[in-house]
C-alpha cells in the first residue's frame, strides 16, 4: 500500500489524537484521587484538632484531679465558712512584682495552658484552681462579740474573766523562726514585728508589768539544728515595769533563725505565770506567730490547758502573713484559749491590733487610781467592734480580688490564657467581689441590729444567721 504525504499526516493527526484522550482519560483519575486526599486531609486536620483540644482538657482535668478545691462562694455563709487558699496570707499585688510572680507561679504548679477554644468547664476549672491558691479569710461575725469582750474590760457588762484586777501582765510571745526573715514591702516580718512592739509596750502604763518571750531563734532551718532550736524559747524580758533602754537592749539580742516550737513557748510561759492567778492578775498575752508548728508539739492542747489553769490567761493569737495551714492551726489555738485570731498582712495592721489593749490598760490605770471610770469609751465598745470588722472584711475583699488579678495577669504573659480568656476570668472575679461587698453590707447591718442586745444574746443570734459548716 502506497502512502501519499497527506495520507500520513492524516495517521499521525490520529495517532497523536489518540494519545492525547490517553493521557487525559489517565489525568482525570489523578486529579479526583488528589481532591479526595486532599479532603481527607481536612479532615485528619480536624480530627487531630478536636483530638489535641480533647487531650488538653483531659490533661486540666488530670492535673487537677487530686487538688482538693474550694468552692466559688455563693452566699455570705459560704464567704464566711470558705477555706483558706495556699497563698491566703499573701497580697500578692503589693510586694516585689518578681516574687510573687515566683511564689504565685510555684502555687500554680504544672497545669497546662487553655485551649484557645476552652469550653466553659474548662475555664470554671481554671477560675476554681486559681481561687483555691488565693481564697482568703473572711472573719466570722462571732469576732465582733469576742472583740466587744475585751473591748468592754472592766466595765459592768464584762465578762468576769475580762473584769479589772489589782495587777495587769502582758506578755508577748514573738516567733523568731527563720521565715520572719521574709521581707514585706521592703522589712522584714521580724523588723516590722519589732517596731509594733516597741511602739506597743512604750504605751503601756507603769502599774503594768510586761514581758518578752521569743521562741526558735538559734541555730537554722536545717534538720540538724532542728533539737537545738526547737527548745530555744527564751524571755528576753523578764516580767516587770517598762524599761525603754532594756526593752531596747532585749530586742536587739535576737534575729530570725530556727525551727518553731510554739507549744512549748506556750508551756514555757505557763510555767513562768505560775502563782498568777486569775483572782488578782489579768494575764494578757499575745502570741505572735508566722507559722506552723514544726517542732512536733501540739500547740492546741497546750493552749487549751494553759486557758483552763488558774492562770485564766487571754490568749490573743496574732498570725503574720501565715498561710493557709498556719492560720488553721492558729485559729484553733486561739479558739481553744478562749481568745481572737487574726491575721495580718503588715506592720501597720499588727500595730492596730495592740491599739484596743492601749485603750483596754488606760481604763485599767484610771479604775486602779480610783478617777473617774470612762463609761463612754466602754458604752463603745460595741461600734468600735462593728467598725473594725467592717473595715478587716473590706481589707481582705479587696486584698483577694487585686492578688486574682494578678495571677490572671501573669496567666496571660506567661501565654497560659488569651486575653479574651483573661477578660472571662476576671470577670468570674469580679462576680465573687460583688458578692463579698453585698456580704458586708448584710452583715454589718445585722450587727448594728443586734448590738444593743447583751453579748450572750448576740452570739446566738450571729450562731443562728451565720452558722459554721
Amino acid at each position: 500500500m502506497k502512502f501519499t504525504k497527506y495520507g500520513i499526516a492524516f495517521l499521525l493527526a490520529l495517532a497523536l489524537s489518540g494519545c492525547q484522550q490517553e493521557e487525559q482519560s489517565e489525568q482525570k483519575p489523578e486529579t479526583a484521587d488528589s481532591e479526595v486526599a486532599a479532603e481527607n486531609t481536612e479532615k485528619d486536620k480536624q480530627i487531630e484538632a478536636e483530638t489535641e483540644e480533647a487531650e488538653k482538657e483531659a490533661d486540666i482535668q488530670s492535673a487537677l484531679a487530686d487538688e482538693t478545691l474550694i468552692p466559688i462562694p455563693q452566699d455570705t455563709v459560704d464567704l464566711i465558712n470558705q477555706p483558706v487558699g495556699k497563698l491566703a496570707g499573701y497580697n500578692l499585688s503589693s510586694g516585689d512584682p518578681e516574687e510573687n510572680t515566683k511564689l504565685f507561679l510555684e502555687a500554680f504548679g504544672d497545669v497546662p495552658p487553655l485551649p484557645e477554644e476552652a469550653s466553659e468547664k474548662e475555664l470554671d476549672l481554671y477560675f476554681d484552681h486559681l481561687y483555691s491558691i488565693i481564697a482568703m479569710d473572711f472573719q466570722d461575725p462571732q469576732i465582733v462579740v469576742d472583740n466587744m469582750k475585751f473591748a468592754l474590760s472592766g466595765s459592768p457588762e464584762a465578762d468576769p474573766r475580762f473584769s479589772f484586777k489589782e495587777n495587769y501582765n502582758v506578755e508577748i510571745i514573738l516567733d523568731a523562726s527563720g521565715s520572719m526573715a521574709n521581707v514585706i514591702d521592703g522589712k522584714t516580718r521580724m523588723e516590722l514585728a519589732k517596731e509594733a512592739i516597741r511602739d506597743f509596750v512604750s504605751q503601756v502604763p507603769e502599774e503594768a508589768n510586761v514581758s518578752l518571750r521569743v521562741y526558735g531563734h538559734t541555730g537554722t532551718g536545717d534538720e540538724a539544728d532542728k533539737a537545738a532550736s526547737c527548745v530555744a524559747i527564751e524571755e528576753v524580758y523578764e516580767r516587770g515595769p517598762y524599761d525603754s533602754g532594756k526593752f531596747e537592749e532585749a530586742l536587739n539580742k535576737f534575729e530570725p533563725a530556727g525551727w518553731t516550737p510554739v507549744a512549748g513557748a506556750l508551756e514555757s510561759a505557763k510555767e513562768s505565770f505560775a502563782g498568777l492567778n486569775g483572782e488578782e492578775n489579768t494575764n494578757l498575752i499575745y502570741l505572735v506567730s508566722d507559722g506552723i508548728e514544726t517542732c512536733d508539739g501540739d500547740p492546741v492542747a497546750m493552749a487549751k490547758s494553759f486557758a483552763e489553769s488558774d492562770i485564766a490567761p487571754i490568749i490573743n493569737v496574732i498570725g503574720f502573713n501565715t498561710d493557709a495551714e498556719a492560720q488553721k492551726q492558729l485559729h484553733e489555738v486561739a479558739k481553744e484559749a478562749n481568745g481572737v485570731f487574726t491575721n495580718v498582712t503588715s506592720g501597720e495592721q499588727l500595730a492596730e491590733e495592740f491599739d484596743q489593749t492601749e485603750e483596754v490598760l488606760r481604763r485599767w490605770k484610771s479604775w486602779k487610781l480610783d478617777a473617774n471610770f470612762d463609761v463612754l469609751a466602754a458604752s463603745n465598745a460595741s461600734s468600735n467592734a462593728i467598725q473594725k470588722f467592717s473595715n478587716e472584711w473590706s481589707r481582705v475583699s479587696q486584698r483577694q480580688y487585686l492578688s486574682l488579678a494578678f495571677a490572671t495577669s501573669k496567666l496571660r504573659n506567661a501565654d497560659y490564657i488569651t486575653q479574651d480568656q483573661l477578660m472571662d476570668l476576671r470577670k468570674k472575679g469580679q462576680a465573687v467581689e460583688d458578692l463579698s461587698d453585698a456580704s458586708k453590707k448584710e452583715v454589718v447591718e445585722q450587727l448594728k441590729k443586734l448590738q444593743d442586745q447583751g453579748l450572750e444574746d448576740m452570739r446566738k443570734e450571729i450562731e443562728a444567721l451565720y452558722p459554721e459548716e
